[in-house]
């Protein structure tokens, strides 16, 4: 007996991922449905994939949750309809069309913006420096504070900081296949080869939006063979979260790889964030040479990035 197509159904699980379900803490395997108010949640290396009636293909990428609004079922002209809620992290979104099916239809809530992908591909996220969509094939439509945007070029990318959408392709010069190994899995060989055969972020790339003071630490000091009169210090920012839980659940994953990350509570423009801080440094140049190598040894860590320490 054929079983009976799930509205959204999870595919595959990378752990550390979690359903949260209310106050209840689910495991996650093949075949179990996501109901509406449900929080898919994934550690540093977790990675989770779920199709939309059987059909339409969603990645969930590393330290991510996405909330699931609701469903409605296939009718003349979608294969279903799937409004989501990222919290957080990336997400690829998969609304092709299969097998002569019509495509899927999803909405998406990211941060300020309101994403609509019918008939194409793309990628989200939503992190320290804000909202970023990029188009991997057909066409997105884009919703915010500003107005209606939409990418129709297949690698185009759009960032949204805190003062609404920056002029900038790739994420501040940060390559899209490095972008789309965040929602890959680890034995997807050829995303991996992709990231590798690309440079890594610029030290000069956007800062975060979050923060203006990340600006300010970004600047090359005035005198950098010069002592620190003024006690400055620096430290390298990992991730950052709006509630302490996640920040210390995604230090767990952290210690897996070998990193001993704190939790640090800062007070920013969009909020009070704990961040996921490791090093101390004296020199501006110390923090920016060790933010180098930390990207070259950890693929999560290609959104660090360095932060004044205020006493």
């Amino acid at each position: 007996m054929a079983q009976a197509t799930l509205p959204l159904a999870v595919a595959r699980v990378a752990v550390p991922a979690e359903l949260r379900r209310g106050e209840d803490v689910l495991e996650l395997r093949s075949r179990v449905p996501v109901t509406e108010n449900d929080r898919i949640v994934t550690g540093p290396q977790g990675r989770v994939a779920m199709q939309l009636y059987g059909g339409g293909m969603l990645r969930l990428g590393g330290d991510s949750t996405l909330r699931l609004h609701s469903v409605d079922p296939p009718e003349p002209g979608n294969s279903g309809v799937a409004r989501l809620i990222l919290e957080r992290g990336t997400l690829r979104l998969d609304a092709r069309g299969r097998a002569g099916q019509p495509p899927p239809d999803y909405r998406l809530n990211l941060g300020r913006l309101r994403v609509r992908v019918f008939g194409g591909e793309a990628w989200a996220e939503l992190g320290p420096r804000g909202e970023n969509v990029c188009l991997l094939s057909g066409a997105v439509e884009i919703v915010g504070d500003s107005g209606n945007e939409r990418l129709d070029e297949p690698g185009n990318c759009l960032l949204f900081g805190l003062g609404g959408r920056l002029p900038v392709r790739g994420d501040g010069g940060e390559a899209l296949a490095r972008k789309l190994l965040r929602t890959a899995f680890a034995d997807d060989l050829n995303a991996r080869v992709l990231a590798e055969q690309t440079p890594p972020p610029t030290l000069d790339a956007l800062p975060p939006a979050e923060a203006a003071e990340a600006t300010e630490a970004t600047e090359p000091p005035p005198a950098p063979a010069a002592p620190n009169p003024g006690g400055q210090r620096w430290t390298l920012v990992l991730a950052s979260f709006p509630d302490p839980a996640a920040a210390e659940n995604a230090v767990r994953g952290w210690l897996h790889l070998g990193e001993t990350p704190r939790v640090r509570r800062s007070d920013t423009p969009s909020g009070v964030r704990f961040r996921l801080t490791v090093g101390d440094y004296t020199e501006l140049g110390q923090a920016r040479a060790a933010l180098a190598e930390l990207r070259s040894r950890q693929a999560g860590a290609a959104e660090a990035w360095v932060m004044p320490l205020k006493d």
